[in-house]
């Protein structure tokens, strides 16, 4: 009998996993060696397979020679650093955890410390550092949150929050996870990995070890020590050419081979992660490393029924282009299915293993259900016959910013920036919504019974300060767009031949026109969604009281007389649409937080409750068939700061919002207006080294004094209430700003004792004004409808601001003097005034934000700085809030990005 070695030149096939291994531990005859090695060099698979084994063989057998537990370093009551040891919580090849207790802070956090006998090892001591770099450089719910990095006499440590719960491989030494429970910890997943991926991190040692389960129910990825971050270059040490990196049975096929990885190796290991949890079993398993990693580079994994085995079958596919291409994508697949009550399954499902011709029969089959279900364009996934069917129909990254039926109800068009691109219109058919750019840099507002587009020409983003564009009229069939009106946020006509109405924006003042030139309701506060009734009757619209405040309600506004609110009191409300017979407006909105549902309200004020389904929804249009068209969304605010061209993500949550920067740069004022906080927001200070922020207080904050003592900050309601609330030990103060209703911004003058407000009263529109707390009422120091984006010299004396006209204004901060610097500066904020008072600082609005600095006698404009720093990636909005030190060194900017997919749903009829 021949071995396969001796038939090696006559045959193709490869060896065993145990002839490779023998081959590794040197336990083949120098002849059969040799015709081994003969094959590896001309079989990549056996190659990589074999350079994958020799690291792995090499790893563990140091680790056994370490496996002796050492001796603990730190006892109960030590002190590493400001953190007091309360006990050892675990150890492994990478340290010792121990619970301690931050005094300063009042609270418990986990250190992670590098023994001594490792820290002479210099590839243990560059993957402590990797971690430390990688989790710092990220912020999110679902990743562990790095607070402080430190050294105790030549010991590094970490130091991260303190989680309460079990580990993923715990949990599932009970059993699998029921369906539901997979969904959930998968969207949370890779949610989590988006963020990573965003900030150019990838784990590339995800597995049910790195997973913790908190005991509130929220899931959290942990151990960055192998991470890659790919817009850097120091990781090189760390992954050695040819070394395998990351953990045998949950490593994708280019990880064993040794190749470089992109985001898409983390989706093929959460896959078998996901695999794991629902089946109990890993799609690759072995009784060995060298048996795993040979399963996944050469096997199939086992078939799971359902559609979250069609999702899981092409996380795991063998080749990157063939996987979800982010995991931003494998998150809005996971969130489809969990998204409808019909997706039900067995509670567990515990595939066999198939001889290989079997499995490539099924493996098959599951590819002809892949290709008729969601994963194929403009299929449905298959949902019970009495609920909704939601059918994906764009399927690229970035935010979409309009969308609508065509008056047949077979066709929509969108506004979209793909892919970090400039926004396009496109167009698609329901029944089969591949998309066909239009080639016009436009967005859609409305389609007409007579066959005409209204479109917004060249939009730009938005921003906190809605910015409006030019109104532009072309045939649904095809031609060059006609410009119409300026100044223009909304337009629509409804469904039939009436005139068309608009939102517009004049100066501070928003109006809504019908037709354009007739006001009928005008407002400081901000109007949006405006939609023309079927019958062309009524015309509803989204109120919301601030203008940088999306919470407001649903408006009607009849042919006669005031409009008046049919839904209210809503946190969050964007997006709505007629029902097709004219009965009742449907939008969608939140009540706490911003994970909109879709909701629908009567004439007479009835609301109820349509669909709900996970993270956030927004309501285009509704086809005259009853199709509605919404958006899934995933909204993050963020805030960067960033000096000398090196930024750093302090982002606290997915709504983390700038406030203020103090003068030297080490302070942050931040505006948290997520979900935990609620309707009232929360205030926080942070230093910009990345130390725990410090929680203020309820409300919006405004400015941060000059001595960092105190912050100006307003809480919202009926009307608005302002306070001062002290940094550090103090109460609160309530102060007046009356007559002053609205505050759009704050600044503290130099001398820490006056405000300049950006404000204006009921019903009027904006100017600045000084404000001395204690001192009086607020005093105007500008005429109305000069409410600009203002900067204050360092001498306290004057006022920067660039009006509409794109002049650069200088005001005296007495009211009693004003010039002009030379030059204009159309479409530029004031950001800043240099510490010399010579020159100011102004940034663009578009994207990539240009920072330039002005000479006040002059008007010399140089640029200064970019931001960000890397260029936009997909899925960036504006950069909102912007701030620099004094000396223009250093600063901070809040970021809005947003990824969206539409879709075409069916089955929502009325109760």
């Amino acid at each position: 009998m021949q071995t396969w070695l001796e038939l090696l030149p006559a045959m193709s096939a490869c060896p065993s996993e145990e002839t490779i291994l023998a081959f590794v531990e040197d336990r083949l005859p120098p002849e059969q060696r040799a015709l081994a090695e003969a094959h590896f060099s001309r079989c990549d698979t056996c190659g990589a397979l074999l350079a994958s084994v020799t690291a792995t063989w090499h790893a563990e057998g140091r680790l056994v020679e370490e496996a002796a537990p050492p001796p603990r370093l730190f006892a109960p009551g030590e002190q590493v650093g400001p953190y007091t040891v309360v006990s050892h919580a675990g150890s492994g090849s990478m340290g010792d955890v121990y619970r301690a207790r931050d005094g300063r802070l009042g609270r418990d956090v986990a250190l992670k410390v590098l023994p001594a006998r490792f820290a002479q090892d210099p590839e243990r001591l560059a993957r402590f550092r990797q971690e430390a770099r990688a989790a710092g450089a990220l912020s999110h719910p679902h990743l562990l949150t790095l607070f402080d990095v430190g050294d105790q006499e030549g010991t590094p440590y970490l130091v991260t929050e303190w989680l309460e719960g079990t580990t993923l491989r715990t949990r599932l030494m009970r059993g699998p996870l029921p369906l539901a429970e997979v969904l959930r910890l998968g969207i949370q997943l890779a949610q989590g990995l988006a963020a990573a991926h965003a900030r150019g991190v990838i784990h590339r040692d995800l597995k049910p070890a790195n997973i913790f389960l908190c005991t509130e129910g929220g899931a959290r990825i942990l151990d960055f020590g192998l991470a890659r971050l790919t817009e850097r270059g120091e990781d090189a040490a760390v992954t050695r050419s040819g070394a395998v990196m990351g953990t045998a049975g949950y490593m994708a096929p280019e990880q064993i081979r040794g190749q470089s990885v992109d985001p898409r190796a983390d989706v093929f290991s959460l896959g078998t992660v996901l695999h794991e949890a629902v089946s109990g079993q890993v799609p690759f398993g072995g009784d060995n490393p060298v048996e795993r990693m040979s399963a996944a580079l050469r096997d199939e994994p086992p078939v799971l029924p359902g559609e979250l085995g069609a999702v899981l079958a092409r996380c795991l596919a063998k080749a990157p282009g063939d996987r979800f291409q982010s995991a931003q994508d494998l998150a809005f697949a996971l969130e489809s299915i969990a998204s409808r009550s019909g997706s039900q399954g067995p509670p567990a499902v515990h595939p066999r293993a198939l001889p290989r011709p079997a499995l490539f029969t099924l493996l098959a089959v599951a590819l002809l259900c892949v290709a008729g279900g969601l994963l194929a364009f403009g299929r449905p996934w298959k949902v019970p016959a009495s609920g909704p069917t939601y059918r994906p129909a764009t399927f690229q990254r970035g935010p979409v910013l309009s969308a609508r039926f065509s008056a047949d109800g077979h066709t929509f068009l969108y506004g979209a920036a793909w892919e970090g691109g400039p926004v396009g219109l496109y167009s698609a058919r329901t029944e089969r919504p591949l998309s066909q750019p239009l080639g016009l840099n436009a967005d859609v507002l409305a389609a007409s019974s007579r066959g005409e587009l209204a479109v917004l020409l060249a939009p730009r983003f938005f921003d906190p300060e809605h910015p409006t564009a030019t109104l532009g009229l072309m045939p649904l069939a095809g031609g060059a767009p006609r410009a119409l009106l300026d100044g223009v946020l909304e337009a629509d006509w409804g469904r039939g031949e009436g005139p068309l109405a608009v939102v517009r924006r004049v100066g501070e003042t928003f109006r809504l026109e019908r037709p354009p030139g007739t006001v009928r309701f005008e407002s400081q506060g901000w109007i949006s969604h405006a939609r023309v009734s079927p019958d062309g009757a009524r015309i509803a619209f989204l109120f919301h009281e601030h203008p940088k405040d999306d919470r407001g309600g649903v408006w009607v506004l009849e042919k006669d007389g005031p409009p008046r609110e049919l839904s209210g009191d809503w946190a969050c409300i964007r997006g709505l649409a007629w029902a097709p017979d004219g009965s009742e407006v449907w939008f969608t909105a939140a009540r706490t937080g911003a994970d909109t549902a879709l909701f629908a309200v009567d004439l007479r004020g009835a609301t109820r409750l349509v669909d709900r389904g996970p993270g956030r929804m927004l309501l285009h249009d509704i086809s005259k068939d009853g199709t509605v068209l919404v958006d899934h969304q995933v909204i993050r605010a963020g805030l960067v700061f960033g000096r000398a061209g090196e930024e750093r993500d302090l982002t606290m949550t997915d709504a983390s919002i700038l406030s203020d920067l103090s003068h030297d740069g080490g302070m942050l004022l931040i505006s948290e207006e997520n979900q935990i906080e609620g309707p009232t927001y929360g205030a926080y200070l942070r230093t910009t080294h990345g130390a725990p922020p410090v929680r203020l207080g309820d409300g919006h904050p405004l400015a941060l004094s000059p001595d960092g003592k105190q912050a100006l900050v307003v809480r919202y309601g009926e009307r608005m209430e302002f306070f001062l609330l002290p940094t550090g030990v103090g109460e609160p103060r309530r102060v007046s700003l009356a007559p002053v209703a609205t505050v759009l911004s704050a600044r503290w003058f130099p001398d820490g004792k006056r405000l300049l407000l950006r404000a204006s009263q009921e019903g009027r529109p904006a100017r600045l004004w000084v404000f001395e707390p204690g001192a009086g009422a607020p005093r105007p120091v500008t005429a109305e409808g000069t409410g600009f984006h203002t900067a204050i010299s360092p001498d306290g004396a004057w006022l920067a601001a660039v009006d509409e006209s794109g002049s650069l204004r200088l005001f005296s901060a007495t009211g009693d003097a004003q010039r002009v610097v030379p030059g204009t500066f159309p479409r530029q904020w004031v950001v800043g005034w240099d510490a010399s008072g010579a020159a100011l600082y102004l940034r663009s609005v578009s994207l990539p934000v240009q920072i330039y600095r002005v000479d006040v006698k002059t008007g010399e404009s140089v640029p200064h700085l970019t931001v960000p720093a890397r260029g936009p990636p997909p899925g960036l909005i504006s950069v909102m809030t912007l701030a620099l030190s004094a000396d223009g060194s250093a600063y901070a900017y809040s970021y809005f990005e947003t990824l969206s997919r539409l879709y075409l749903v069916d089955g929502l009829g009325k109760d």
